[in-house]
C-alpha cells in the first residue's frame, strides 16, 4: 500500500503552527482532496499532540459533542463526547472539526463559545463549567463552495470567523506533483499524462460538471498500480468508478484527449 504524506509546497505548516500557539483557532478552506485533513494529522504527528477529532454530517448535534447516552448490561450511562475529553486532556492537544460546512446552529454555537475571548463553556445538562487552556488548539476545516452532492448547513457569519484565522489550501501544483508521483513510478510520460488528466477533472469540479476530483492520493494509487503491472485502460476504469455513471464518459473523454 502507498503510505500517504502531506507535501507542504506552499508553505501551510509554518504559519499554521504560528496561528495556534498566537491565536488558537485555525480555519482550513480547501476542496476536497487538498490535504486539510491528512495536515492536521501530519501537524499533529509532528508535534505531539493529542489529536481529537470528529467529521460533522448535517445530523450531528451539540450534545453528540458533549456527551451521550449508551447502554451497557441494561443499564444506561453517560459517555464523555470528543470535546469534553479535549477539554479535560491536561496535556491540551488539538481539536478538529472535519466538514464545518455541516455545522447546525447549535454546534456553531458551542464553538463560538470555545473559541471567543471566554475560552470556557458552561454544560447546563452537566452543571459544569469547562475551561480552555493555552495548549487547547482549536481548528475547522471548511469546503470553500457548495456544488452537486455536497450540501451544507452552516452559514458563515463574521462574528464566528473573526475569532478563526484562515489557510487556503490547494491541489499540488503539476511541476510538484510530477515529481511526487515519479517517487513511485518512473514512467515520466504516462505520470504527465496522468497529472494533466487529473488537472482537467479538477478543473471540472471546481466548475460544478464533476461531482468529485482525483487526489494527489488518487494519484499516487494509480501509479503504483502501473508498476505492478496493471494496464492504463485497466487503472483508468477503477478511476472512472469514482464518478457517477453519467460521469464516466466525460471522464474517458479526458484521458484519451492526453494522447
Amino acid at each position: 500500500m502507498v503510505a500517504e504524506e502531506f507535501v507542504d509546497e506552499w508553505g501551510l505548516e509554518r504559519k499554521a503552527i504560528a496561528i495556534l500557539r498566537q491565536v488558537g483557532n485555525l480555519r482550513l478552506v480547501g476542496e476536497t482532496g487538498t490535504g486539510k485533513t491528512l495536515f492536521i494529522h501530519h501537524l499533529c504527528e509532528k508535534l505531539g499532540w493529542h489529536l481529537y477529532e470528529y467529521s460533522l454530517s448535517s445530523d450531528t448535534e451539540r450534545w453528540d459533542l458533549i456527551c451521550g447516552d449508551v447502554l451497557r448490561q441494561g443499564t444506561t450511562e453517560a459517555r464523555e463526547g470528543m470535546i469534553l475529553l479535549w477539554l479535560q486532556d491536561p496535556e491540551g492537544g488539538m481539536c478538529f472539526l472535519d466538514e464545518f460546512n455541516y455545522a447546525q446552529p447549535n454546534v456553531t454555537t458551542l464553538i463560538n463559545q470555545l473559541s471567543d475571548f471566554r475560552r470556557s463553556v458552561w454544560i447546563p445538562e452537566l452543571k459544569k463549567s469547562f475551561h480552555r487552556s493555552e495548549r487547547h488548539y482549536l481548528a475547522i476545516a471548511m469546503n470553500p463552495w457548495e456544488r452537486h452532492g455536497y450540501s451544507g448547513t452552516f452559514q458563515t457569519n463574521i462574528a464566528q470567523m473573526r475569532r478563526f484565522e484562515s489557510l487556503v489550501f490547494d491541489f499540488l501544483s503539476p511541476r510538484r506533483e510530477t515529481e511526487l508521483l515519479m517517487s513511485v513510478c518512473e514512467d515520466e510520460r504516462w505520470v504527465r499524462k496522468l497529472v494533466e488528466f487529473a488537472s482537467k477533472i479538477r478543473i471540472l469540479y471546481q466548475k460544478g460538471e464533476l461531482t468529485t476530483p482525483l487526489t494527489t492520493g488518487n494519484l499516487r494509487n494509480y501509479c503504483a498500480l502501473r508498476n505492478d503491472g496493471m494496464e492504463s485502460k485497466e487503472i483508468l476504469e477503477i478511476a472512472s468508478n469514482l464518478f457517477l455513471e453519467e460521469e464516466r464518459k466525460v471522464v474517458m473523454r479526458l484521458w484519451e484527449e492526453g494522447g
